[in-house]
């Protein structure tokens, strides 16, 4: 009888340690903590981010982010750190490190953003070297260095682009491309953030794009900011999404040999309207001096001449061809003179590089001067220079268009 007294008084105490045990495990119950992972746009990093929640230095609890940068994680009611992991690199982020959650605060946003990488790229701006990083569209944290620190950006899809600056009081600014860095920004800055209409033309068709934006830092008093280059619609149209007018040739080609014991007489720019008569015989299809059977009249296509490069040369440059607008100011056509041109260069005479003046390069070099201005004394584009680099006036603009032309002497 005394045993089983005791027997029933030691199942007490056991009852009452256990029930002491639970009421004390569940005195602050659990809770749900919920981390979100963004970009400073409100764009979710997902896959490849895990949350961990740390508890004295170790790691109570770890949920990786879902599609919605969302990490739900469920632990005894306490206050954590918040640590994030990547499965690709930690190097490639920042974002505050100082971060916790608590009962009375279980939900928290964290603002991340990417960190440039890669290797620096060469860059010659305001005559001095400078190491230049490629970033991405998103949010870009970057560490400032020296008065200026320079970003490459290549658009990947056509859109109009609006680049800022947040998280520091650098002030940002485009400088052109990589092979010319202007010294003054060249874009309109509206508070602290600019636009850039960036066209399919700039886009290259493997997803790389053809067109290199240098993107310049101004520093403040910060030692590092982030920067935001977000795609806020389409690309503004412009006449270079027009689609182009082929110059078609006039006349079948065959290569052209000069005959043996040639001279080559030159164009006297400076004479008189009618110093020269040109006369079209109509078996050969070329251009001739004074009658039908006169003087051959070449074309140089393959060799620079004294005022300008020939059209081969500026063909690996730029190529060819001329815009017409309407007297109201908007576009009438888009002509390419382009794929004419290397047609008859592949006929050309080996030695000079000339082929016959037709009616197809008498029009493709008029053309071409009057709309860039070689013969316009007024315009920028006037070719015609002396070794001082001064214009030479005494050209007659009437047949300046001979400058890329000589002829046959006998």
């Amino acid at each position: 009888m005394k045993n089983k007294k005791l027997r029933l008084f030691a199942l007490m105490i056991c009852v009452i340690m256990c029930a002491v045990t639970v009421l004390t495990s569940c005195a602050g119950g659990s809770k749900e903590y919920k981390i979100t992972v963004k970009d400073a746009m409100g764009t979710p990093y997902g896959s490849g981010i895990v949350v961990q929640l740390m508890k004295n230095g170790e790691k109570a609890g770890m949920q990786a982010c879902n599609e919605s940068g969302e990490a739900l994680i469920t632990l005894p009611a306490g206050e954590y750190g918040v640590k994030l992991a990547f499965t690709d690199s930690e190097a490639a982020y920042h974002y505050n490190e100082e971060l916790t959650v608590s009962a009375k605060e279980p939900e928290l946003e964290v603002i991340m953003a990417k960190k440039v990488t890669g290797e620096a790229e060469a860059l010659t701006a305001k005559g001095e070297e400078h190491d230049a990083y490629a970033i991405s569209e998103g949010c870009t944290y970057v560490e400032l260095e020296g008065e200026r620190s320079y970003l490459l950006y290549t658009p990947k899809t056509a859109g109009n682009y609006k680049f800022s600056v947040i998280e520091g009081d650098a002030s940002i600014g485009y400088y052109g491309a990589p092979h010319f860095v202007q010294e003054n920004n060249l874009s309109e800055t509206v508070d602290g953030a600019f636009t850039i209409s960036i066209s399919a033309s700039m886009i290259g068709t493997g997803g790389g794009g053809t067109s290199v934006f240098v993107l310049g830092l101004d520093k403040a008093e910060s030692e590092s900011c982030v920067v935001v280059i977000e795609r806020i619609g389409d690309a503004l149209k412009t006449i270079e999404d027009e689609p182009w007018t082929i110059y078609k040739k006039t006349v079948e080609l065959k290569e052209y040999v000069l005959p043996e014991g040639y001279k080559i007489g030159e164009f006297d720019l400076t004479a008189a309207t009618d110093a020269y008569k040109f006369v079209m015989n109509e078996k050969d299809g070329f251009y001739h001096l004074d009658s039908a059977d006169g003087p051959l009249v070449l074309v140089r296509l393959a060799e620079d001449c004294d005022y300008i490069a020939c059209f081969k040369t500026i063909l690996d440059r730029s190529g060819v061809s001329r815009y017409f607008f309407k007297e109201d100011g908007t576009l009438e056509e888009k002509v390419s003179y382009s794929e004419c041109l290397l047609e008859y260069i592949d006929y050309v005479d080996e030695k000079e590089g000339v082929y016959p003046l037709t009616e197809d390069l008498k029009h493709i070099i008029q053309q071409r001067g009057e709309y860039v201005g070689w013969w316009d004394v007024e315009s920028a584009g006037y070719i015609f220079k002396d070794e001082n680099n001064v214009n030479i006036s005494t050209i007659n603009p009437d047949i300046a268009w001979l400058l890329m032309c000589c002829y046959l002497e006998g």
